[in-house]
């Protein structure tokens, strides 16, 4: 009896250490598994923070380059102060060579260095615009009533800077033939060298207004009144610029004054003519502008 009380008690004390070490174990794999997954994520972690590391180094890289190739071009660049300055030394050498062709008239109201830099910008926008015009043997002459005048000598083009704003006025002589919401064809050159000038600018917005003299239109004709014949002669232009010179369409915008923005007096034939005019509105880079100014 004794002995078999013996052998049960070691049968349980065997029975208690197994249960006691599956316990343990089974602890032991539960830790294993949780170590491993923490490193694990530690070592994501890593990755991620390495490629971050590696990201924020290429950028820096990048702005290094890029602050050494400005520094580098510096002298080539051009740079505007809050006032609207120039402080580039090409720039202001630039301006200098143009101001020495413009009418002393045209600088006598220039008081700064802005100024003096709008005054240039005008000048050279005039020279390229009419040397565009030029050499057009189509000769158009202004409105039957009006004093004759000659498209070709483009007395009827004016551009006014004041940045950054820039301002082209142009007599219809110049566009379109007495009654018509045509652009000449001797005018289509002219009409490019402004395309290609607002291309360069995909963000600008350009605004063309059609203007008309007080005379009342010619009774039965296809035009209503001088509201229509600015608005048809407005329109007339952005389609050239659009149509034929594949300007962005959604840059243009094409309005109407009538006669209500006169320049001139409309009691005479010379003020009439004036007032029959196109102007084209656009707000420029004017570095891009500038660029003008280099031979």
């Amino acid at each position: 009896m004794k002995k078999i009380i013996y052998l049960a008690s070691i049968t349980i004390l065997i029975s208690l250490t197994a249960c006691v070490s599956k316990k343990k174990l089974s602890q032991a794999e539960n830790k294993l598994m949780s170590t491993e997954s923490e490193l694990s994520k530690a070592q994501n972690e890593a990755k991620e923070c390495k490629a971050e590391s590696e990201d924020l180094a290429a950028t820096v890289a990048a702005y290094n380059q890029k602050i050494n190739s400005l520094q580098q071009d510096n002298k080539n660049k051009i740079a505007l102060g809050e006032d609207g300055s120039i402080a580039s030394p090409k720039a202001k050498e630039s301006m200098r060579r143009t101001l020495q062709n413009v009418d002393s008239t045209k600088l006598a109201n220039a008081k700064t260095l802005t100024d003096s830099l709008n005054v240039a910008i005008a000048y050279n926008m005039e020279q390229k615009m009419k040397a565009a015009f030029s050499g057009n043997a189509d000769v158009e002459s202004v409105e039957s009533d009006e004093v004759e005048t000659h498209a070709t000598s483009m007395e009827g083009l004016s551009v006014d800077v004041s940045h950054p704003v820039v301002k082209i006025t142009i007599n219809n002589s110049v566009l379109f033939k007495s009654g018509s919401a045509w652009v000449n064809a001797s005018a289509h050159n002219l009409i490019s060298e402004l395309a290609d000038l607002i291309k360069s600018e995909p963000n600008m917005e350009v605004l063309v207004e059609g203007h008309a003299d007080a005379q009342k239109v010619v009774p039965d004709s296809y035009l209503e009144d001088n509201w229509v014949l600015a608005s048809k002669r407005a329109i007339s232009v952005v389609r050239l610029m659009e149509d034929k010179f594949e300007v962005d369409g959604a840059q243009l915008i094409a309005s109407s004054r009538s006669f209500h923005k006169p320049i001139a007096d409309n009691e005479t034939a010379e003020g009439r003519a004036k007032n029959r005019r196109t102007t084209i509105t656009l707000m420029p880079n004017v570095e891009k502008f500038m660029a003008l100014m280099e031979e």
